[in-house]
């Protein structure tokens, strides 16, 4: 068992990857496969920020003193940005919801259209590197958004390098990524913006989605688990499978998997 201890130093911003989501909030798009989805993967992610506003701060004062001090939850949004070195014309439609359209041999998407403040709700699953705090080994530390929206700002041009710049407005929300209610007795708590872990390799997650027909599902052929026990936990529906089969370039769900049913899995590649 590696130890992964919770205790790390981190630098950098390595991988950045947005899902799509359904009406239930599942990380899926597309048909029914053997094949994942993987989400689309940030183009050149270069920073990666994170602002998680403060508890409010009471004060109770009288007789001219201090007689008390409280907190309230703060009554302001999570929120963060992407700056990123390159442009994905498929990401950015994702993200506002217009169509990536083709055009003879070009491709092209309209920007500052009718449909914002209509973007539609996507996940961001990040990831940097890091070093074990006792240990000094090599681990990852990720974090995972569940639902946010998030908008893009395309750069000019000049001779200066572009980049572009994404907004991300974070809700909180009651379930994981991989559907399963967040609960005092696994978190702690029923409602959560981030979640942020830390792993031993470099941690994946896809999904795959039901027809009643596929029982075998295909991670990534350029991402296969480093070892069996490294594909950590699949969901179905966001019910926990406990004894799914697994090898280091699938899994197996125990029970077949029906018409619509979304698996997830999360592992280390």
């Amino acid at each position: 068992m590696a130890n992964v201890s919770g205790e790390m130093y981190s630098v950098g911003a390595r991988r950045a990857i947005i899902f799509r989501l359904n009406a239930a909030g599942y990380p899926i798009y597309g048909a029914a496969s053997a094949s994942p989805y993987e989400g689309i993967e940030v183009l050149g992610v270069k920073n990666f920020d994170l602002t998680i506003p403060p508890v409010r701060k009471i004060v109770h004062s009288g007789n001219d003193r201090v007689l008390a001090f409280d907190f309230l939850p703060a009554i302001e949004g999570a929120g963060g940005g992407l700056t990123v070195a390159g442009r994905s014309l498929s990401l950015d439609a994702m993200i506002s919801g217009v169509i990536q359209r083709t055009v003879g041999e070009t491709k092209m998407i309209a920007q500052d259209t009718d449909l914002q403040g209509s973007e539609p709700d996507v996940a961001l699953f990040v990831m940097q590197q890091a070093k074990d705090a006792t240990l000094r080994s090599r681990r990852y530390r990720y974090q995972i958004i569940p639902k946010c929206v998030i908008s893009s700002t395309p750069p000019g041009q000049s001779e200066a390098v572009a980049e572009t710049k994404y907004d991300i407005a974070i809700s909180p929300t009651v379930n994981h990524l991989w559907g399963t209610a967040f609960s005092v007795a696994d978190d702690g708590c029923t409602e959560a913006a981030v979640v942020e872990g830390m792993a031993e390799g470099r941690p994946n997650l896809v999904a795959w989605l039901g027809d009643n027909v596929i029982t075998v599902f295909n991670l990534p052929t350029s991402k296969p688990a480093t070892a069996t026990s490294k594909i950590h936990a699949v969901w179905v529906n966001g019910v926990p499978d406990a004894t799914f089969g697994k090898t280091v370039t699938s899994i197996t769900p125990t029970a077949k998997p029906g018409v619509g049913v979304v698996v997830v899995a999360l592992y280390e590649y």
